[in-house]
């Protein structure tokens, strides 16, 4: 059933049509399988921590790690500005507020374009790419990072290219801040 939210999406939002089929590929929101949907969530929620206890581990293996620990989360903190401002001007409505899913996160009803912890996520890894290039911890980063960004698209947060684009925005702006920076 198509409901006067959505139809006003479409039309606003023209890309969102292969959103939504990708959406519903993914078998997110609705069609959720009832065994992914509790680990979807519990990802969503909790993945900041192996995330920032492997940004540590790395951060620790280097002589300056302080200052590099430091400057990630300084770029982080950019990332989320950032991205909230851009989804307050491209208000762009989540898959939850179109009737396209339950509200499984209990997310409140802001934009959700580009989504904000893609974007934090992604410049953890664009700055840790250029900070740490050849650390093996990098691909764990990056693992977290694409997790997170399915776990919100599965559970209804998210469409496909919200994640997407704040990964991408994230990442520019973390590989963007460490050449400018300096890694340490």
């Amino acid at each position: 059933m198509k409901n006067a939210t959505f139809d006003h999406a479409q039309g606003a939002w023209g890309y969102r049509r292969f959103d939504v089929r990708l959406f519903r590929w993914m078998r997110a929101g609705h069609g959720a399988r009832p065994g992914l949907l509790p680990a979807a969530c519990a990802i969503s929620h909790r993945s900041w921590a192996p995330m920032l206890i492997t940004l540590m581990a790395m951060a620790g293996a280097t002589p300056s790690g302080g200052w590099m620990l430091l400057q990630v989360l300084l770029m982080a903190t950019l990332a989320q500005v950032l991205s909230k401002q851009c989804a307050v001007l491209w208000a762009a409505p989540r898959p939850f507020a179109l009737g396209l899913s339950h509200n499984h996160l209990q997310h409140g009803p802001r934009a959700g374009l580009p989504s904000t912890h893609a974007a934090v996520m992604g410049s953890v890894v664009g700055y840790m790419a250029v900070a740490a290039p050849g650390h093996p911890l990098l691909a764990v980063l990056g693992g977290i990072a694409l997790a997170t960004a399915w776990a919100r698209v599965y559970a209804g947060a998210h469409f496909p290219s919200d994640v997407l684009l704040g990964l991408g925005l994230g990442g520019a702006l973390g590989w963007t801040g460490a050449r400018l920076l300096g890694p340490g």
